[in-house]
């Protein structure tokens, strides 16, 4: 089954050296040549059938030129060309996906991202965590202290982090 001309590479860096904004604020800047390269190769000596950018923050549609009603003059439009502009992007940033398809041609494909939650300890791991904690809130009771000592290194060994720490105090 043919796929088309199926390129995988890394977006240029944005801007230049020591001052990587410039081009956000300047009408008169242009992109660098490795930036400018990067789309010419990919059109004209690749011959892409289109390109499908990842994730946000790409700078193809921060490129100096008009804001609305692209031209020719402006880098986006002659950057990207003709090569149709697919753009996978997160719903939860509808502004920026708005300013990828006015400036850059994109068709955007959204997609959810995905709740995070901290997972936490398990097991030993857990209880681990609590005799450290109670240890760093000891102050001044150091018979009890050695007593925690003593848990904590039995409890590594139960996790087996004796295998990832060799200078374990014995039993």
């Amino acid at each position: 089954k043919n796929m088309g001309n199926i390129f995988i590479g890394v977006q240029p860096s944005f801007g230049y050296e020591g001052d990587p904004m410039r081009l956000l604020f300047s009408k008169s800047a242009s992109p660098h040549h490795g930036f400018a390269a990067y789309y010419t190769y990919l059109e004209k000596v690749f011959d892409a059938d289109a390109v499908l950018h990842f994730g946000t923050h790409g700078s193809l549609e921060f490129m100096p030129g008009k804001q609305v009603g692209m031209s020719s003059t402006c880098y986006p439009d002659r950057l990207i060309n003709q090569v149709p502009n697919l753009y996978y992007y997160a719903a939860n940033n509808p502004s920026e996906a708005t300013i990828a398809k006015r400036r850059s041609y994109a068709s955007t494909i959204s997609y959810l991202t995905p709740p995070a939650e901290n997972a936490g300890l398990y097991k030993g791991l857990k209880e681990l965590g609590e005799l450290v904690s109670s240890y760093q809130n000891l102050r001044e009771n150091s018979q009890r202290g050695a007593a925690i000592v003593n848990s904590i290194v039995s409890s590594a060994r139960t996790c087996n982090l004796d295998k990832d720490i060799t200078d374990l105090p014995s039993e």
